[in-house]
C-alpha cells in the first residue's frame, strides 16, 4: 500500500492525465458504468472500448487475416500427420489384343484384366505396412482364362535416410512446434488488433476534450467581439480592435475545423477496421474520469517496479524458444537432403491358381501355396548439386529463424525498458506543463485587468490566451502519448495483471 501511495504522490501531475479531464465537458460527465456501451438505434454507436471485444468476436478482415495466418501452419501440422494415416490403396485394368501371331511359337497375351486393392499403413518409425488381396487372369493361344489370386503383407523399412523413423518424427515436432507458435501468435495478433482499436478510440476521446475547450474558447472570442463592436459603434474604440478580435475568432473556428477533420480521420480508420460500422453515426459513450486515472496510475506503478524484463507477463520469450526449435528440427531434417535412399522391401503372399477368379478363388481358400519376395531399393546422388542445395537450405533456415527469433527478443526487452523511460521523460512534460498552465493562467487574468484598464494593447493580451491554449493543448497530446505508450505495451507484454489491460 506504501508504495502505490508512494508512486501516485510521484505522479500528483497525472492528476490531469488521460486527455486533460479538468476540462468542463469532464467535470460535468454523469457517472455512468464505462463498460456499458449503448447502441440508441441500428444507425447510431454509442462507443466504449468493451465494445471492441464484441467488434473482434463478430470476425473483422483483419482478424479473419489473423486466423488464416495461424490456420495455415495448423494445416501443414495436420498434412504431416496425414502422411501417416491409414488408406485404401487399389487398381484395376483391362488388356485386350488382336495382333498377329509370328510363327512357329510366337506366344503373347490376347486378353487381361487385373485388380489389386488393400490397406497401407505408413508409420512414424521409417516402416510402411500393407496387407492387399490381388487377382489377375489372362489368355493367350494355349491358355484361356489362366488366373492366378492372393493375398499379399508388405513390409517397406528406410535403412538410412528414415532410419528408425528419425527423420517422419523431427518432421512431427518441428510442425507440432510451429502449431503452438501460431497459436501464440494468433493470440498477440489478436492483441495488437485490439491496440490498435484502442488507441484510435483514446484519440477520439483526446479529440473530444481538444474541441470541448476550442469551443469554450470560441464563445469567449464571441463575446470579445461583441463587446468590441459595441464599444465601436459608442465611439469608444476603432475598427482595428473589433477586426483583431475578429481575426482571433476566425483563427479559433479555424482550430476546430481541423479537430474536426482530424476526428473524422480517427473514425475513417476505426470504420476500416470494422467494417460493421459503415453506415452508422459513432458517438462516444459517458466514460468515467477518475475511474480511469486511477487505472493507469496503477499501471504504471506496476510496470516501474519490475526492474528486470518480466517474461512472465509476455508470451514473446515462448515464441522465441519455439523458434529456435523449430529451426533445430529443420537443420536435422535438411541435413538428410543428400542422403542415399536405402529401403528393403519385402513380400509374402498366398496364392492360389485356376482357370477364372472363382476357381483361383477357391483355390487359394483349399489350397494356397506361399511366395515370397525380398529386395533392396537403392538412390544414391553422385554429383554435388544435392550438397549445395543442402547448404543453401541450412542457411536460409538459419537466417530466417534465429533473425525473428532476435528480433521478437530485442522488442520484448526494448519495449520494458524505453516506456519506463518514456513514461518518466513524459510526467517531467506533464509537470512542466501544469507549471505553465498554472503561471499561464494566473499571468492571463492579471492581463485581463491591465487591457481594461488600456495598459497593455490586444494584441498582447490575444497572444498571451493564445499561449494559454495551446499550452492546454499539449497537455493533452501529452497524456494521449501516456495512454498510447500503455497500450503498446500491453500488446508485447499482453498478461500485465492490472486494469487498464482489460477491456
Amino acid at each position: 500500500m506504501g508504495l502505490y501511495l508512494k508512486v501516485y504522490l510521484k505522479f500528483g501531475i497525472l492528476g490531469c492525465l488521460i486527455l486533460s479531464f479538468n476540462s468542463l465537458e469532464a467535470k460535468n460527465l454523469k457517472q455512468e458504468d464505462p463498460i456499458v456501451s449503448k447502441v440508441n438505434s441500428e444507425d447510431e454507436v454509442l462507443l466504449t472500448e468493451s465494445l471492441f471485444k464484441k467488434m473482434i468476436e463478430n470476425n473483422p478482415p483483419e482478424v479473419q487475416l489473423i486466423e488464416a495466418s495461424f490456420l495455415e501452419l495448423k494445416r501443414t501440422h495436420l498434412a504431416a500427420k496425414d502422411e501417416l494415416a491409414l488408406r485404401l490403396d487399389g487398381d484395376a485394368d483391362v488388356y485386350k489384343s488382336k495382333e498377329r501371331a509370328l510363327p512357329p511359337f510366337d506366344i503373347f497375351t490376347q486378353s487381361s484384366s487385373q485388380y489389386n486393392v488393400g490397406l497401407v499403413k505408413p508409420t512414424q518409425y521409417g516402416v510402411d505396412v500393407s496387407l492387399k488381396t490381388f487377382a489377375q487372369k489372362s489368355s493367350n493361344a494355349f491358355l484361356a482364362g489362366a488366373t492366378i489370386s492372393g493375398v499379399t503383407l508388405g513390409l517397406s523399412v528406410d535403412l538410412f535416410q528414415n532410419f528408425l523413423g528419425r527423420k517422419t518424427k523431427t518432421s512431427l515436432k518441428q510442425t507440432a512446434a510451429g502449431l503452438k507458435r501460431a497459436n501464440l501468435e494468433k493470440q498477440t495478433g489478436l492483441k495488437t488488433f485490439e491496440s490498435n482499436l484502442r488507441k484510435i478510440y483514446w484519440s477520439l476521446v483526446a479529440t473530444k476534450e481538444q474541441k470541448a475547450l476550442v469551443e469554450s474558447l470560441i464563445k469567449t472570442a464571441e463575446a470579445q467581439l461583441n463587446d468590441a463592436e459595441a464599444r465601436l459603434r459608442s465611439g469608444v474604440t476603432d475598427g482595428g480592435e473589433a477586426a483583431r478580435f475578429r481575426s482571433q475568432l476566425s483563427t479559433r473556428k479555424s482550430n476546430l475545423l481541423s479537430l474536426n477533420y482530424q476526428e473524422s480521420e480517427y473514425l475513417k480508420s476505426l470504420r476500416s477496421l470494422i467494417p460493421e460500422l459503415d453506415g452508422k453515426s459513432i458517438k462516444l459513450a459517458t466514460y468515467d474520469v477518475e475511474q480511469t486515472i486511477g487505472r493507469v496510475l496503477e499501471c504504471i506503478a506496476l510496470i516501474k517496479v519490475q526492474t528486470e524484463v518480466p517474461f512472465q507477463f509476455t508470451p514473446y520469450d515462448e515464441i522465441v524458444d519455439l523458434m529456435l526449435e523449430e529451426e533445430k528440427y529443420e537443420q536435422k531434417i535438411l541435413n538428410t537432403y543428400n542422403d542415399p535412399t536405402i529401403k528393403l522391401v519385402g513380400e509374402y503372399s498366398n496364392v492360389g491358381k485356376d482357370f477364372g477368379y472363382e476357381d483361383a478363388r477357391q483355390d487359394l481358400s483349399d489350397d494356397p501355396r506361399e511366395r515370397s519376395r525380398l529386395g533392396l531399393t537403392l538412390s544414391i546422388p553422385l554429383d554435388g548439386s544435392k550438397t549445395r542445395t543442402k547448404e543453401v537450405a541450412q542457411l536460409a533456415a538459419k537466417n530466417k529463424y534465429i533473425s525473428m527469433a532476435q528480433s521478437n527478443l530485442a522488442k520484448v526487452k526494448s519495449f520494458h525498458t524505453e516506456t519506463i523511460i518514456i513514461i518518466e521523460t513524459l510526467h517531467e512534460i506533464l509537470n512542466s506543463q501544469k507549471d505553465t498552465s498554472k503561471y499561464l493562467g494566473i499571468s492571463l487574468d492579471v492581463s485581463r485587468r491591465k487591457f481594461n484598464q488600456g495598459r497593455i494593447s490586444l494584441q498582447e493580451l490575444i497572444s498571451e490566451q493564445d499561449s494559454h491554449i495551446q499550452n492546454k493543448l499539449n497537455e493533452i497530446n501529452s497524456n494521449l502519448t501516456i495512454i498510447k505508450t500503455l497500450i503498446d505495451y500491453f500488446s508485447i507484454y499482453t498478461e500485465t495483471p492490472c486494469d487498464f489491460n482489460r477491456i
